[in-house]
């Protein structure tokens, strides 16, 4: 059939005299029959196969299909003629188990399956029927059908919104922060500012001390003095109570109670020059276990000669003595020196030069952790190697020491705290092992 004559396929399915299925075929389709579902006519009878052909289209044409042995006809203006006759006539050729023979669109057929019997034609393609629309007053619009209260609010939220983005837009945005000052202002929160050292007290005048001393020296000058009876009496009675007080006690006891800066008491009236106590025999001629020089019953005389003389505290002072100066105290620079070796990085995602380069931008960070244990022990060198990954977001996580040959925990601890804020700038699609070694030196 032509694609010009406009005509449609339709097939009728007849049991028992009567029409049990119709249907009108779109153009150009190919029309199967079976007992699968998604045949163009289902035939649900027994020995009937899940899908078979029953016209195809191909070369602008229908084609008829059949088997050998099939019952059915093929009628034209020009008469009928059955499948054996198209088979003996040669008009159906066979293609594999079936025969095809060419229809026309005036042509119609029949095929007889068991006790139905499949008639097909070519008619013309029905008019479409007219789309039912309603009147333009029944209709009405979106406007009259929208609720009113919903328009309202939509209208207010798009006012607020629109005015929102106008003032956001035309508020100027703040500077922008770059990766690499970040790190900075850790490094104040970490490495608090040193505070400046308290003023010194001011030296006392001597020469204000010197006339301090002078004014109490006049106070004690101006108490009244006492009368030459008073002196006496009182000199008297102080040295009747050391004689009785030396002549109970045994000499060493006596001398024992002379120590550091004794000045006064008792040892002081008895050999003191400006004492009460003058005879100092008489004094100790009481105290047990001790004779005197003197006595007849000392061995035949006193022991020795000459007179010796007394020698006052200045006469025992030595010479050669200097002043002793006390510098102010001032606190020792120490520095060191912080370099890098090799990175291992276990992904081509990320550079070794830029990541070198981002870590030695922070060296100073890393140096203030390495001199401040430096301080405590100059003599701290060494590599540090930190282990860390980082992540598809830049930043750094599973921070950990891999080797420390400097000696002091402290200062791999506080590299690893300084790196736990570090954002670096490498996005990698997923996390990163790197180790990185720091070593370590101080600077002469």
């Amino acid at each position: 059939m032509s694609a010009q004559h406009g005509k449609v396929l339709r097939v009728g399915v007849i049991l028992g005299g009567k029409i049990v299925e119709e249907r009108v075929l779109a153009p150009r389709q190919t029309v199967t029959i079976g007992s699968g579902a998604k045949n163009t006519i289902v035939l649900a009878q027994p020995g009937m196969p899940d899908s078979a052909t029953l016209l195809s289209w191909s070369g602008d044409q229908y084609h008829l299909h059949f088997k050998e042995g099939a019952e059915g006809n093929v009628q034209s203006p020009q008469g009928q003629a059955d499948f054996g006759a198209l088979v003996a006539q040669g008009l159906a050729k066979k293609q594999g188990t079936v025969f095809v023979v060419p229809v026309r669109d005036d042509q119609r057929g029949k095929v007889a399956i068991g006790e139905m019997n499949l008639l097909w034609q070519f008619v013309t393609q029905p008019p479409e029927a007219p789309r039912t629309t309603l009147p333009k007053e029944a209709r009405g619009n979106h406007f009259q059908s929208m609720d009113r209260l919903f328009v309202t609010v939509l209208v207010v939220s798009i006012f607020l919104h629109a005015g929102t983005y106008v003032a956001l837009a035309n508020t100027p945005l703040p500077p922008a922060v770059t990766l690499e000052e970040i790190p900075d202002r850790y490094a104040k929160i970490l490495i608090p500012e040193k505070l400046p050292a308290p003023p010194e007290k001011p030296k006392e005048d001597a020469g204000a001390k010197k006339k301090e001393e002078v004014v109490e020296k006049r106070s004690d000058d101006k108490k009244p003095a006492e009368s030459a009876e008073q002196q006496a009496a009182k000199k008297a009675a102080r040295a009747a109570a050391v004689t009785k007080a030396v002549q109970s006690k045994g000499i060493l006891k006596v001398l024992g109670a002379l120590g550091p800066g004794t000045g006064s008491g008792a040892v002081a009236d008895v050999f003191g020059a400006g004492g009460g106590m003058t005879d100092v025999a008489s004094a100790l001629s009481g105290a047990g276990g001790v004779a005197v020089a003197t006595d007849p019953g000392a061995g035949g005389g006193r022991k020795g000669g000459g007179q010796g003389g007394a020698a006052s505290i200045g006469d025992l002072a030595t010479s050669g003595g200097g002043a002793v100066g006390y510098g102010a105290k001032s606190e020792v620079k120490v520095t060191g020196s912080v370099a890098a070796e090799e990175a291992e990085v276990d992904s081509a995602e990320i550079d070794q030069q830029k990541l070198s380069a981002f870590i030695k931008a922070r060296f100073g960070l890393i140096k203030a952790c390495y001199e401040n244990a430096l301080k405590r022990n100059p003599n701290l060198k060494g590599k540090i190697t930190i282990r860390f990954t980082i992540l598809e977001t830049g930043g750094l996580s599973d921070l950990n020491i891999a080797v420390n040959s400097v000696g002091s925990a402290d200062v791999a601890n506080c590299i690893v705290a300084t790196m736990r804020s570090w954002r670096t700038q490498f996005k990698p699609s997923g996390p990163v092992t790197v180790e990185f070694p720091f070593v370590f030196s101080p600077v002469q």
